[in-house]
């Protein structure tokens, strides 16, 4: 780069510096555009809370407690559960079955929570999911093994129950702690 690029690059850098932080001292004194509670959904229909505990509950009951018979109650009936490489789910009953599924694989299943937080209709949790693989799990024959995975899950929610989730799980970890795959950088 040349001299005059770099002068150039390090104004500009320092005009959108100097612009950013006094939109943002502005923005952080300035009274809030709308009176919206940042607890009341955009659309009106579930606070923030309510919808944090509507989630709490799915995770304590349906996989904390084993109840993947309990799992459809807590969908809308066009539910849609995005799972990223394991795919892409639609309608309550087949979103149900899939976590049916788990929860039956992995029978002492624990979703530990470490953050979970609201804006709106959405709720986004971190977790460490543990248990023992006593059955099919992905395609993965049973094999008696612990396992253990980090995941984050995006839920929104429309009328009280969840319309989507995008699940995002350690899938490497998943493969690791069924002994079907171990990465190169895992000791």
């Amino acid at each position: 780069m040349k001299r005059w690029q770099r002068v150039a690059l390090a104004a500009t850098l320092s005009a959108a510096t100097a612009v950013g932080l006094t939109a943002a001292g502005v923005a952080a004194n300035a009274k809030p555009a709308t009176t919206q509670s940042p607890a009341t959904s955009f659309h009106g229909h579930q606070s923030v809370a309510a919808n944090i505990r509507l989630v709490e509950a799915f995770l304590r009951d349906v996989l904390d407690e084993h109840h993947g018979d309990h799992a459809a109650s807590y969908f809308t009936q066009d539910a849609q559960f995005h799972a990223g490489t394991v795919g892409n789910f639609s309608g309550r009953a087949t979103v149900a079955g899939v976590l049916a599924g788990i929860v039956a694989a992995v029978p002492d299943l624990h979703a530990d929570v470490q953050d979970i937080f609201g804006y709106g209709d959405e709720v986004v949790v971190r977790l460490v999911v543990t248990g023992t693989q006593d059955g099919p799990l992905l395609g993965i024959p049973a094999t008696g093994r612990h396992l253990q995975w980090d995941a984050t899950d995006l839920y929104r929610l429309q009328g009280g129950k969840i319309s989507q989730e995008w699940a995002s799980e350690d899938l490497t970890a998943i493969l690791n702690d069924t002994g079907t795959y171990k990465a190169p950088w895992i000791p």
